[in-house]
């Protein structure tokens, strides 16, 4: 262990349920290491001799996103599993239990439907070429109107960023782009959040709610509090920022997809990112 330095991956010969670690920082006579199934761990050198991972073993989507997890102690970290037990607690049948589906899934549901009969490419598109601009504002707001995911204070920032005719152009022209633009999906994301910027609502949850109903297969959706509760609880960097920003929504995306492969691997089977969301929503009310 004395050749250990600091990002090996390592196992504990006698913890074998600690899984992977990520050595965070090795001294004289310690060393710090992240272990996948429990969290952080300081070690004494004298008495244990840590086998380093090699190959295909050493891999971790976790270990690899890592957050500040040198900072926390053990007992902060939440594993997927340990999650999971939290959330049968409130719903008992997982994803498919009736309370999960008429307190969390439903209405993101309703709302996605609506959103590809109300703001599909060829309907957005019809609108805009007609100089319609308001129209689609105002299918924009019902469609959010179906969510649960704005605040009433939310909703009324956005409802009042779209009176004017030139914001109500600005936001059809960037929204269309986001959704059904031929450019990378970063640029997307950027001119979108340029757009909110120029109507004053510049924020996570209008940045990220009408990629994520329109695409939630694909698309995360952002609440700043949420985010960064979960994030912490399950030490994973996220890179958060005030401001909507690519590198932060990336990250973020990223997670999602490492709880929804954890999830499946557990067999409690999310549909969508929709299921994932409310599932980060547990995470964060600990």
């Amino acid at each position: 262990m004395n050749n250990l330095t600091q990002g090996d991956r390592v196992f504990h010969p006698n913890q074998k349920g600690w899984g992977l670690g990520k050595v965070l920082n090795v001294s004289n006579d310690n060393i710090d290491v992240f272990f996948v199934g429990t969290g952080a761990k300081r070690l004494s050198k004298s008495f244990v001799q840590l086998e380093i991972a090699e190959g295909a073993a050493a891999k971790h989507r976790l270990l690899d996103n890592l957050g500040d997890a040198s900072q926390m102690g053990g007992a902060d970290y939440v594993t997927p599993a340990m999650a999971i037990e939290r959330f049968l607690k409130t719903h008992s049948d997982g994803f498919a239990s009736p309370s999960f589906l008429k307190d969390e899934r439903d209405a993101s549901v309703r709302a996605h439907q609506f959103c590809i009969q109300l703001l599909g490419e060829t309907e957005i598109s019809e609108l805009i070429a007609e100089q319609r601009y308001q129209d689609v504002c105002d299918r924009a707001r019902h469609v959010e109107s179906m969510t649960k995911l704005l605040t009433k204070g939310e909703k009324t920032a956005f409802y009042s960023a779209l009176d004017t005719p030139m914001n109500q152009k600005t936001f059809s022209l960037s929204l269309a782009a986001l959704l059904y633009g031929t450019d990378s999906e970063e640029d997307r994301f950027k001119g979108f959040v340029r757009a909110l910027d120029l109507l004053g609502v510049n924020r996570w949850p209008y940045a990220t709610l009408f990629g994520f109903i329109r695409f939630p297969q694909e698309r995360a959706y952002i609440k700043p509090t949420v985010i960064q509760h979960a994030a912490k609880a399950l030490c994973w960097r996220i890179n958060y920022k005030v401001e909507p920003n690519w590198r932060s929504y990336a990250a973020v995306l990223r997670l999602y997809s490492y709880l929804r492969t954890s999830l499946l691997e557990e067999g409690l089977m999310p549909r969508d990112m929709i299921d994932v969301q409310s599932f980060i929503w547990s995470i964060s009310q600990k």
